[in-house]
């Protein structure tokens, strides 16, 4: 891991059926979330993926990256526009910093995010991740 290395980014469309299977273990069924009317009603231009769900695919790319011997040792992000039914999101992270410690593990900062398909920021933050040596 080192600044600049191509780290894979991961992808996934924006759909009721997966929605529902959130919702369903969250308890979270918002009519915004599974409704195209009821989400224009309130402002929005389809519906939308709950913000957990949308900062849970950030962690299963994280958590990718760094397998089974490294860790994700914190996430700072923040949602910046919803993640709308039918969109693909893709979330990406780029290294900043690397250091390796006395113990042989390095630590590594990069920033994260999502987009959609038509170029829409969702989410950005940043991540701190340990990595053994």
């Amino acid at each position: 891991m080192q600044p600049g290395d191509p780290i894979a980014p991961l992808s996934r469309m924006g759909s009721f059926l997966t929605w529902s299977r959130f919702a369903a273990g969250n308890d979270e069924f918002a009519l915004h979330h599974m409704d195209d009317e009821v989400a224009r009603h309130e402002g929005f231009d389809a519906a939308f993926a709950m913000a957990p769900l949308t900062f849970s695919y950030v962690q299963t790319m994280l958590r990718t990256w760094v397998g089974a011997r490294g860790r994700v040792e914190s996430v700072d992000i923040r949602l910046r526009s919803p993640f709308l039914r039918v969109l693909t999101l893709t979330a990406a992270v780029g290294v900043t910093a690397v250091a390796t410690g006395g113990d042989g593990r390095r630590r590594g900062e990069a920033e994260v995010w999502a987009d959609d398909d038509t170029g829409a920021r969702l989410v950005d933050g940043h991540a701190v991740v340990l990595l053994e040596g």
